[in-house]
């Protein structure tokens, strides 16, 4: 329980304090392939091994979000399964619910693993560069009464 507890209090502080995690954190999968915005990687002085770089993390990514979410909707199926029953099994109830929840934790562990291999790519000052586009960018959409672009990079602050 108290493991629980600090789970999502960390995960809410990162959502607050890191709005780059929320937004990479937020969305289905990876924040799009923004590098092959030609306007983007030109502002980010992207080599063809960068991008090389970050198709292969993007494929790897998203693979692996795919089977993490597939896994999620199984046990959510189950989970509904189990309170459909005429007689609720109250263990079995919190044990599924349980489990449902290490799966969430795992894909937003795997959607913050992404954002640091972003990072690292990039190096510190390309991805500073890359969080000021994407809030200017964030920015404007929102300004205009949009929605955020699909392949919009992430934003930190």
């Amino acid at each position: 329980m108290r493991r629980m507890s600090v789970a999502a209090l960390a995960a809410c502080a990162v959502m607050f304090v890191f709005p780059a995690v929320a937004e990479a954190m937020r969305g289905e999968g990876p924040p799009g392939r923004w590098w092959r915005m030609p306007e983007v990687a030109d502002a980010l002085e992207l080599s063809q091994a960068d991008k090389d770089s970050l198709d292969a993390l993007y494929v790897q990514n998203r693979r692996g979000l795919i089977e993490i979410k597939n896994d999620l909707e199984r046990e959510r199926f189950e989970l509904e399964n189990i309170l459909d029953q005429q007689r609720l099994d109250e263990k079995a109830a919190m044990d599924q619910f349980r489990k449902i929840e290490r799966y969430r934790e795992k894909l937003s562990t795997e959607r913050f693993r992404y954002l640091l291999e972003v990072r690292k790519i990039l190096g510190h000052e390309r991805y500073q560069k890359l969080t000021v586009m994407a809030r200017d960018l964030h920015g404007k959409r929102e300004k205009r009464g949009g929605p955020p672009a699909p392949d919009a990079p992430p934003v930190a602050e």
